[in-house]
């Protein structure tokens, strides 16, 4: 492990920690801020400004499994094999679907095919056919701001803003998260995110 990769770990430790035992609140690192800016960023590109955790349409969870993974891990996008497959032809596993699903919401997928969002998605007991499409702006998140609110709850805040111009910042955001564990590596768990378009 690198002395950088340390740095990193260690402040997320001592983050998840202090939040876990209650300790003082200690503001985040401009390198903690970024990695924040990278989770919420995994919401924002996918289409996701607005989430309520509690109440979110189990759609949206297949929609944000599937292209989470479209955008972020193309080995894991497959071709299905019938040529003229009336869902698409593109193919991610459930499995990949309902790991990302866990990793960002901290929730369990119950898989089933969805015909009423943007994506039209045919669940066939192993895979996920869809269409996939590229092109259109990438929104990301930049976390300006990081307050504890108790309850093991962070509250950020920041801008929205165009991937490919980094100054078209047509947004605002609030968002809630906890500290949850994926994979044994510290990370957040999504619990709501407003957005607010100038």
């Amino acid at each position: 492990m690198s002395l950088k990769r340390k740095f990193v770990v260690i402040g997320v430790l001592a983050l998840t920690l202090a939040l876990t035992a209650g300790a003082a609140w200690a503001a985040p690192s401009k390198k903690e801020l970024d990695r924040m800016g990278i989770f919420l960023s995994n919401f924002t590109e996918v289409g996701l400004f607005d989430i309520d955790a509690k109440t979110i349409d189990p759609d949206e969870l297949v929609r944000f499994g599937i292209w989470h993974n479209y955008i972020n891990n193309k080995k894991l996008i497959g071709r299905c094999k019938d040529k003229n497959c009336e869902w698409g032809e593109s193919t991610v596993s459930a499995q990949s679907v309902a790991a990302s699903v866990q990793k960002y919401f901290d929730m369990k997928l119950k898989h089933h095919s969805v015909d009423n969002s943007d994506v039209r998605a045919h669940y066939d007991g192993k895979l996920y056919h869809f269409g996939a499409a590229d092109g259109g702006v990438i929104y990301y998140a930049e976390v300006q701001e990081v307050d504890y609110e108790g309850n093991n709850t962070l509250r950020m805040t920041g801008e929205i803003y165009n991937l490919r111009d980094k100054k078209e910042r047509p947004a605002t955001f609030t968002a809630l998260a906890k500290p949850h564990k994926w994979n044994k590596k510290d990370t957040w768990a999504i619990l709501s995110m407003t957005t607010e378009w100038r």
